[in-house]
């Protein structure tokens, strides 16, 4: 034998891309999440253009040229998820217009996918509705609406609830970390660290909570207990390649 073989690659990928993500790993959660496109045929480069925005490498994102396939309601999902990179990454290059744009795809997509359409068993109501949510929730945000802001980060955290048990999770981020970083702009610290503690729970030990939850815990005067945290994010990032100076991408 001179060669190997992988049994079920693009779950291998898929888990390297959620772990790496919530590890603070970016070169490897943006490998892995082109390699899952070489593998899966007509996926394109969407879990790679996720794992670019959660590490904010927006200019990165515009640059890719290989988006899902769409002849297929089977590809809907997919695309959608494309596209909120795609929208995200022209918001935060300063270009709202085009973020809108995209955000109206997603919305038609919710729409007009037919519930038995799944990614792994995820409808797009889900799945899209998490991320619609988070790139309706920054636009609000960009517009100075804060309060509507973080009212649509809570529909997308909602909806994110809702998403049933699968290994790896379909989504490499959590919309509880851009409901924290709101309510943080907020001056709502308390309501923040109850997020981020939320957050912690069903993704332990991700360093991108344990950085809010510091924050949190800093604002509110709890020094000791903000000390601890940092102990923890500075172990759970201890392999990692960007420095954080918020829990949103």
């Amino acid at each position: 034998w001179d060669q190997g073989f992988a049994i079920y690659p693009s779950h291998n990928l898929h888990m390297l891309v959620f772990s790496a993500s919530n590890a603070g790993q970016g070169a490897i959660a943006v490998q892995a999440g082109k390699d899952y496109g070489k593998v899966e045929s007509g996926a394109g480069a969407f879990y790679q253009a996720l794992a670019l925005l959660r590490f904010g490498r927006f200019d990165d994102i515009l640059e890719l040229n290989d988006p899902p396939a769409d002849a297929i309601p089977a590809d809907a999902i997919p695309l959608g998820l494309w596209r909120f990179a795609r929208g995200y990454a022209h918001l935060k290059q300063g270009q709202p217009d085009s973020a809108r744009s995209y955000l109206l795809m997603m919305e038609t997509a919710i729409g007009t996918t037919p519930d038995t359409v799944r990614f792994r068993g995820h409808p797009a109501e889900h799945l899209l509705g998490v991320t619609a949510g988070i790139l309706s929730g920054e636009l609000e945000w960009h517009d100075g609406r804060l309060d509507e802001a973080i009212a649509m980060f809570e529909e997308a955290v909602a909806l994110e609830d809702q998403i049933r048990y699968d290994e790896p999770e379909p989504l490499n981020f959590s919309a509880r970390d851009w409901l924290g970083a709101a309510l943080l702009e907020a001056d709502r610290p308390g309501d923040a660290e109850q997020v981020y503690r939320a957050a912690l729970e069903d993704h332990p030990r991700n360093g991108w909570s344990l950085f809010g939850l510091e924050q949190a815990l800093r604002v509110q005067g709890r020094e000791g207990e903000a000390d601890e945290v940092r102990r923890q994010y500075d172990e759970s990032w201890a392999m990692a390649d960007v420095l954080l100076r918020e829990s949103r991408s």
